[in-house]
């Protein structure tokens, strides 16, 4: 009976600690999860879209989430394949920092210090990097800490070409410097930008690898620190695609994570969160995001938005015309509760249509391929979510001038011809009769 009773007790105990009901509730009901994190943002990829921040503007530090733009000006500056030898820079870094345990002398590909840099963190990597990257774009006679500094100047450039406008990095690893800061707006911005490169993506999905062998010889064995992308681990988030880590004492905790789910891609940042708290609240946001935001496709180019009837056209045409999109393809992100009020408006040239009452407009003749007619619109709440100019998709050509008496052109000539006919034919008609009549009068007085 005291087991009984002391079972009970547990198992009372345990359903009413519930943080991760909660919070799922949270998230299924629409709200987004509760934060311990100083500063986040959820963006949808392809759009940019904003779906939710907190201080998303606010300077924080970004720790070695810093590695994302590291990586990203080497793939786009360097030669993957390069051999990078190893300089004194790796002695440069702090004692306590992440290494991937790189030897000055030691060579390997640019390639393999990208997964040095993203899996294992390795602040060694980082400097490596930033010098090989330095002396390839502003010349090989550059010393290392001029080396340094140069790539440091590419790494804010590069920023706020990513639309990183509130960011200054100074080192190429993110250790903590109080000049060296971010938002979670700019790292999301830059996550952004990287996620477009396939090799980024390639090594930041990747959980663990073998590499080159030190000088001693011993293998080496690099672990990639993003939780949420390994199985066996309590934290692992099956729609995970990446991205980055960090952390210091100054920067707390910090995650830049990546997800994809029924075709919609997110990135969620998390800065300064509580310690260890940064899996879960990235997994919240990213499942927020996919519980209640949907991508839709606005138009595509090409694409027929209306087939509207023609008047005064052609004999030879069949008097409807199919009108076009042609502007770029678009897509929106838009909250699932708000999907229905998308209000689809077409606006039309008032100079090239007609109107008759409950019907669709009608076309003037002629018009030409390409030409604009009007405009396609949706809108949400007020708010103009995309247009595009509607064109029409062939020639339509008007009646030549001797047949404008009528919309069917050349049709009145057949008419008049038809009605001659049949009056010429009534006319010899009343002629034989005439005649025959004649005839049998004539019969009649000779016989008599």
């Amino acid at each position: 009976m005291k087991k009984y009773i002391a079972a009970t007790i547990i198992i009372l105990i345990l359903l009413s600690i519930s943080p991760v009901i909660t919070v799922s509730q949270s998230v299924y009901a629409g709200e987004p999860p509760s934060l311990t994190a100083k500063g986040a943002i959820l963006i949808e990829l392809t759009t940019g879209k904003v779906l939710y921040g907190k201080n998303p503007d606010e300077k924080l530090y970004p720790a070695s989430t810093t590695k994302i733009l590291t990586a990203m000006l080497a793939i786009e500056l360097g030669d993957l394949q390069d051999t990078v030898t190893v300089g004194e820079e790796v002695n440069m870094i702090p004692w306590d920092s992440s290494k991937a345990g790189l030897l000055p002398g030691e060579r390997m590909t640019l390639e393999h210090l990208l997964y040095g840099l993203l899996l294992s963190s390795g602040n060694d990597a980082a400097n490596t990097i930033a010098v090989y990257i330095a002396r390839k774009v502003g010349g090989d006679d550059l010393s290392v800490s001029d080396a340094l500094a140069y790539f440091s100047r590419l790494m804010n450039a590069r920023a706020r070409q990513a639309g990183a406008l509130d960011s200054n990095f100074v080192n190429a690893h993110g250790y903590h410097d109080p000049d060296h800061y971010s938002t979670p707006y700019d790292m999301a911005m830059i996550a952004r930008e990287a996620l477009k490169l396939d090799i980024f993506r390639k090594v930041i999905a990747t959980t663990t690898m073998r590499s080159a062998v030190l000088e001693n010889g011993n293998p080496r064995y690099w672990v990639n620190t993003n939780k949420l992308i390994h199985q066996n681990n309590k934290e692992y988030y099956e729609y995970a695609t990446g991205v980055k880590t960090g952390y210091t004492g100054e920067a707390g905790s910090c995650l830049v994570a990546s997800a994809s789910k029924d075709g919609m891609e997110l990135v969620s940042v998390v800065m300064k969160s509580a310690s260890d708290h940064q899996w879960g609240e990235s997994r919240g946001l990213l499942e927020y995001g996919f519980n209640n935001f949907v991508r839709v496709e606005l138009f595509k180019k090409g694409s027929i938005a209306e087939t509207l009837p023609v008047e005064n056209y052609a004999a030879d045409d069949w008097g409807s015309l199919a009108v076009e999109i042609t502007g770029e393809t678009m897509e929106v992100v838009v909250s699932k509760a708000d999907l229905a009020g998308i209000e689809r408006i077409l606006e039309w040239d008032e100079d090239l249509v007609t109107y008759d009452q409950g019907s669709l407009p009608r076309l003037k003749a002629p018009v030409k391929k390409g030409q604009v007619v009007g405009s396609l619109k949706y809108m949400l709440n007020g708010e103009l979510l995309g247009q595009s100019p509607l064109a029409a998709s062939r020639d339509v050509k008007a009646p030549v001038p001797v047949d404008t008496a009528t919309p069917g052109g050349i049709r009145l000539i057949n008419y008049l011809v038809m009605a001659a006919c049949i009056i010429s034919a009534y006319m010899l008609y009343r002629m034989t009769i005439a005649r025959l009549r004649r005839r049998r009068r004539r019969y009649y007085y000779f016989y008599r």
